[in-house]
């Protein structure tokens, strides 16, 4: 029997890395190429930042709204699944029209379900690891970044047999993959929800320094990610058949670390980390608009490596860390999702001129910039983060 419960216990392990690889695998394969096929279809850098910001306008109302009926219904393993689907049909839309409506739709399908579906993945994977007792985030993370790498690296060599249209096609299939192996999440909670008779908890005052904070990070980390590859293209001459090596480097250098966050982030206020992840950051886009050569670029991956696995993991534990048990889920939405998206509306379509009218240079500083004011932002607020802190100590 014990025999019997282990086999099963790594079988479900090993369909958990399954969803986190597969699932990261499909946006690895497609990510670093849809901005670059866009502009060979005829698309600005102003237009691209527009699509972004209308996508944003979208999962700002839709994504609530789906999470809302996902918590009262009980339905999160089906909402996650229909995310993926979204995401396959819009994959499915790019391989095969360069009409530029149709891409459009594309774009608008992609920019709604890829932040919330690997949120909720996410989410879902933290509890079902919780419920058996294991708590590796860094571990379960670090097998997302190896899908991220390996499918980019393979986009690569995709091109060079079948252009874009081919690296659509297995991103299609990645995400068609994943839905299946999805079904490891339970279709229900064995608990009903009993959120109706709990009251809601008040939110603290380090809460609302994160909504500030995680609006000026991810205006700069959302921004700068849409037009890297656009830079490594235009700006280096990297071919586009070399892009998929490049973003394979940029996520399969996070791995080790994160593998090692899981025994260093305990010993540190996750805030600590946060703040060291945004300046990092920081720093990491400032160089960039200024690298010239392929050699500087390939340490300045080795750099984000080490620093984004701290700022990716600590966003997730330090609303942890201020948020009461009864609306911590409700809050990593509202951080992960909503905000994003609110700071790509408003921002986009002005970054995106920055990036066509001023040059890469200026584009990559203002993003570091912002980075910046929301570590100060953080620093400035140690009081009430220090009070939080204490809020949540058992009594």
């Amino acid at each position: 029997m014990a025999k019997l419960v282990a086999v099963r216990q790594h079988s479900s392990s090993m369909r958990l890395i399954g969803v986190q690889f597969l699932s990261l695998a499909a946006v690895g394969t497609v990510a670093p190429f849809i901005n670059l096929y866009l502009t060979e279809a005829g698309f600005t850098g102003t237009m691209i930042g527009t699509l972004l910001s209308i996508g944003a306008v979208l999962a700002l109302v839709l994504t609530p709204l789906l999470n809302r009926m996902a918590d009262k219904l009980l339905i999160h393993r089906r909402l996650f699944m229909s995310y993926l689907a979204v995401m396959v049909f819009a994959l499915l839309i790019f391989a095969n029209t360069d009409i530029q409506i149709l891409l459009m739709l594309a774009v608008l399908l992609f920019e709604v379900t890829v932040s919330p579906s690997m949120t909720l993945g996410m989410q879902l994977t933290m509890t079902k690891l919780a419920d058996r007792g294991k708590v590796m985030i860094g571990q379960i993370r670090s097998f997302a970044a190896m899908g991220f790498a390996s499918a980019s690296l393979l986009a690569g060599q995709l091109f060079t047999i079948g252009g874009f249209s081919l690296i659509f096609w297995v991103g299609a299939l990645f995400g068609a993959l994943s839905i299946q192996m999805s079904t490891i999440f339970p279709a229900k909670p064995k608990v009903k929800s009993k959120d109706i008779d709990v009251p809601l908890a008040k939110r603290k005052p380090a809460f609302y320094v994160l909504v500030v904070s995680q609006f000026f990070v991810m205006m700069g980390l959302r921004n700068h990610f849409a037009f890297i590859f656009i830079f490594f293209s235009q700006d280096l001459g990297i071919s586009t058949a070399d892009i998929g090596l490049w973003a394979a480097l940029l996520a399969g250098l996070e791995i080790p670390f994160f593998i090692l966050m899981d025994k260093i982030m305990p010993k540190f206020p996750a805030r600590w980390s946060y703040i060291f992840g945004m300046l990092g950051m920081a720093v990491f886009m400032f160089i960039l608009g200024t690298t010239q050569s392929l050699f500087a670029l390939f340490l300045l991956m080795v750099f984000r490596g080490l620093i984004w696995p701290s700022l990716h993991l600590s966003s997730f534990m330090v609303v942890s860390e201020v948020s009461d048990p009864r609306n911590v889920a409700t809050n990593q939405a509202i951080l992960q999702v909503t905000i994003p998206s609110i700071a790509v509306l408003l921002t986009g379509s002005g970054f995106g001129w920055i990036f066509d009218n001023l040059g890469a240079q200026a584009f990559f500083a203002l993003c570091g910039i912002v980075c910046v004011i929301s570590a100060i932002i953080v620093i400035a607020s140690k009081r009430w983060f220090e009070q939080s802190a204490v809020a949540v100590e058992p009594a």
